[in-house]
């Protein structure tokens, strides 16, 4: 077979999948660093391996576009590695952040020890990473052969249908969703019933968590399940209604295993349905970059750390952006009739007095002591709590506090020394 294969067959649709899949992959991209920061487990598998899916899917829609070429050595193993993997890893992550918001709604103990924390994130990471990685060794026991290949979407993983796919491929991602279905009604019935101190209880967990931020965390979760399990029960029952293929040894499921398949756009005109399948799958992938970036990633500060960005990234690829160099507070003073920063307001009278001038110590101490009125030198033999007269001190002190800039009449300071 010709290495290259060109048939007439093109998507209409594209580049549609390509510009979806890229503009997830920014979407997920772009809160990724404050929930890396803050150490939720199920936040940063669910942006890992979302990202991973959109990469895959981009990668291969572009490389297949039109053609039915041979892929690189390693590629399209790993491609269809990711793709099963993906089946059961986005509804780990949601059962993770389910759990975790259950447990933080149930939590009996008031202070957890660093040592308990990090057990728990252990755990966390050894089941989202565990379960995928049992998803594809299940998916090994049905493999029919390699992978094939379709035109204008890449490759894709092979599934021989008998009863044991069923438990193998079809039921885990079901399952699992269950299970997260349960933890967030759990956790919202325990919000309901101590809903009054529930801020004090996301403090006293060292959750990291605001009430908003813990309510976004469960309409991601939920918005996961109510599209996953549709979705996933839909695929079992289509693939048992094609027809399943009796299981009568591991020899004969995978007799001539090293083959790949290659299949034209047209074999969807005789599988509607595959094709509907697959695009499903496809489009949940940007679609959940998109739902997770207007939960997570458009609250608190969110627009300025955005810009703030944008602005390095311009700086490094020679853009001028825009001055950081004034001071906060400056910009009033050049201003005529502006008044004060509120922490410029909040200055007692005797904070602006500086010093730019050279004196001896003993001035000093005995300027400050002027200043302040009191001072912890003032059992000292050699100062005194009071400038001398005609010292060159008061001299100083007195072209200082006449030189300095005076507050605008807005601004004016009322404060007291006690």
């Amino acid at each position: 077979m010709a290495s290259l294969i060109t048939t007439s067959s093109f998507d209409p649709t594209y580049p549609t999948f390509p510009i979806f899949a890229s503009l997830g992959i920014v979407l997920i991209s772009l809160p990724a660093y404050w929930h890396f920061k803050s150490g939720n487990v199920g936040t940063i598998l669910y942006i890992v391996w979302t990202l991973m899916g959109n990469l895959n899917y981009l990668i291969n829609s572009i490389a297949w576009a039109g053609n039915l070429h041979n892929p690189p050595w390693f590629w399209c193993d790993l491609s269809t590695a990711i793709t099963v993997a993906l089946n059961v890893a986005i509804p780990t992550s949601s059962l993770l952040i389910t759990h975790r918001l259950y447990s933080i709604a149930t939590i009996r103990q008031v202070n957890i020890s660093k040592s308990d924390s990090r057990r728990t994130k252990y755990y966390e990471i050894a089941v989202g990473l565990g379960l995928p990685a049992l998803g594809i060794i299940f998916r090994v026991v049905v493999q029919g052969h390699r992978f094939d290949i379709i035109e204008n979407l890449g490759c894709w993983p092979s599934i021989y249908v008998t009863p044991v796919t069923i438990p193998m491929v079809f039921l885990p991602p079901i399952l699992i969703n269950l299970v997260s279905a349960t933890y967030a009604s759990l956790a919202i019935r325990a919000f309901l019933k101590q809903r009054k101190q529930f801020s004090d209880l996301l403090q006293s967990a060292n959750s990291g968590l605001t009430i908003g931020r813990y309510f976004r965390l469960m309409a991601l979760a939920a918005t996961e399940i109510i599209c996953s399990l549709p979705m996933s029960t839909y695929t079992m029952v289509l693939n048992i209604q094609t027809g399943l293929h009796p299981w009568i040894s591991w020899a004969d499921t995978h007799y001539n295993f090293n083959r790949f398949e290659k299949l034209p756009f047209g074999w969807f005109k005789l599988f509607p349905r595959n094709w509907i399948l697959i695009n499903i799958s496809r489009y949940s992938l940007p679609v959940g970059s998109f739902i997770f970036f207007v939960y997570l990633g458009m609250s608190g500060e969110s627009g300025q750390f955005y810009r703030r960005q944008f602005w390095r990234v311009a700086r490094l690829l020679g853009f001028p952006g825009p001055s950081s160099e004034t001071s906060p507070g400056a910009s009033w003073i050049s201003r005529p009739g502006a008044s004060a920063p509120s922490h410029l307001q909040s200055l007692p009278p005797f904070a602006t007095a500086v010093s730019v001038t050279s004196t001896t110590k003993k001035e000093r101490d005995s300027m400050e002591l002027y200043a302040y009125g009191t001072g912890s030198k003032a059992n000292s033999s050699s100062d005194s709590l009071s400038v001398p007269p005609g010292s060159n001190a008061e001299k100083e002190l007195e072209v200082e506090v006449d030189s300095l800039p005076r507050l605008p009449p807005s601004a004016e300071v009322h404060s007291s020394v006690v």
